[in-house]
């Protein structure tokens, strides 16, 4: 080793891009222990991730303040990281006579590792300290929709626990606790079978980082008496002549039903999540080879970061040029948007929508069986659920149509669909694969 690789090694804690994180104040980005030595340097990651406001530069540590959760705990981890990099440092001067980055950085995470195993199994969290920590971590690197229902499943359990007078230890994560939780939810909540086995999920992935993290050796969750209950349940889709009559339908008398239904028809003709299609914005939209697209980020998508372009059709141009200055429509509250088409469906007077459609679902551990009028089915989903299904009817190739929805398998796609089996092999037999 050279005379300059020998002296001691210098520590930093820094964003990996101080502009872009304060460009992006609102976000939360991760910090970095820069280890500068000779002249070579290591980059690693704290997992620890801040808002700009939140890091004081000259400290290189998490502000003291009250805002911030777990303050004292990130700059404990920063200390010991920074000590950690440094004792490796030293005792690798004297054991190698080359000291590469990555070789830095595997008996960092050796030292690292052996120090979590040690703590860990000290260290007792209860099942909701463990869900906090957990929300904390995923908070500013997950989609929106996903960080809600870890919050909402949060809540739920936090109130199951005032109910048993009590915290819930890691441990206790078995087939009694399932048992019990899922009386609270149908009792206590009246949740349906389908929103109890959402939470279970939620239950799930909070347990399996637990589990990986080092928390607890508890396994019963994974057994089969711990299911993610689902039932299918009836959703529809609009035909295309229902769509035109969306379309043609004259709402002058109603401004906000008429921009509901603008909004309700982009989807319908774009194929996207409420989330993005209630989000459009003229910056969206982007010309390439004389055809307009809106170029996307799927926000349910967004840590994959799947880019999607959508052709700008006629009759998206129709809305935006007679009724939204050439824009798209702004965003309207989701419930809102919900309430409107459902309104709207009902006004058009079509024998198609009056039509009642049998419901069975369970909820608060009841079975039901009632019947509801077609326009009551129209929610914000279905838009997506109606491109989809009338894009495959007119043939277009299922692997395109997933291009737009964002499905990643065939079964996904046709299960979402539910196409009827006759309607299915109706497709399949006039496009060509059989000598008919």
């Amino acid at each position: 080793m050279s005379v300059e690789e020998r002296v001691k090694g210098t520590a930093r804690f820094a964003f990996k891009s101080r502009r872009k994180a304060e460009e992006n104040k609102k976000e939360k980005f991760t910090i970095y222990l820069f280890f500068t030595y000779g002249n070579k340097r290591l980059k690693y990651s704290s997992g620890i991730k801040l808002g700009f406001n939140d890091w004081d530069f000259k400290r290189q540590r998490v502000k003291n303040k009250n805002t911030i959760k777990y303050k004292d705990h990130f700059n404990q981890k920063l200390n010991d990281l920074e000590s950690a990099v440094s004792d490796v440092y030293e005792k690798l001067k004297e054991e190698s006579s080359s000291m590469s980055p990555q070789f830095l950085k595997n008996r960092l995470e050796l030292k690292l590792k052996n120090q979590e195993s040690a703590v860990k199994s000290q260290e007792k969290l209860t099942f909701s300290e463990l869900i906090y920590q957990f929300i904390d971590y995923k908070e500013g690197s997950i989609a929106d929709v996903t960080l809600r229902s870890y919050k909402q499943a949060k809540t739920h359990l936090l109130n199951f626990e005032k109910q048993l007078g009590r915290k819930i230890e890691l441990d206790e994560i078995d087939s009694s606790f399932y048992k019990k939780f899922t009386e609270y939810l149908q009792k206590e909540k009246q949740f349906s079978k389908n929103t109890i086995g959402k939470h279970f999920k939620t239950i799930k992935t909070f347990m399996n980082y637990a589990v990986s993290e080092g928390y607890t050796n508890n396994q019963r969750f994974k057994s089969s008496d711990f299911k993610v209950t689902k039932e299918t349940t009836t959703e529809i889709y609009l035909t295309e002549d229902e769509i035109q009559a969306f379309y043609e339908k004259d709402l002058s008398k109603y401004p906000k039903l008429s921009h509901a239904r603008d909004i309700f028809l982009l989807g319908c003709y774009t194929g996207q999540r409420v989330s993005d299609y209630n989000s459009f914005l003229e910056d969206d939209i982007e010309e390439i080879n004389g055809v307009h697209y809106f170029k996307i980020i799927q926000k349910k998508n967004k840590k994959r970061g799947r880019k999607v372009l959508c052709p700008i059709t006629k009759e998206m141009w129709h809305i935006m040029n007679t009724r939204h200055n050439g824009k798209p429509p702004k965003r309207i509250p989701s419930k809102d948007l919900n309430d409107y088409i459902k309104q709207i469906g009902q006004m058009l007077e079509m024998d198609s929508l009056n039509r009642e459609i049998k419901l069975e679902y369970t909820k608060g551990g009841k079975f039901h069986s009632i019947k509801e009028k077609r326009y009551n089915l129209i929610k914000s989903h279905t838009a997506r659920r109606s491109f989809a299904t009338n894009k495959y009817k007119a043939g277009m190739p299922v692997y395109d149509i997933m291009l737009f929805t964002g499905h990643t398998t065939e079964k996904e796609f046709y299960k979402y669909i539910r196409i009827k089996d006759e309607e299915r092999a109706s497709h399949i037999a006039q496009n060509g694969f059989f000598n008919i």
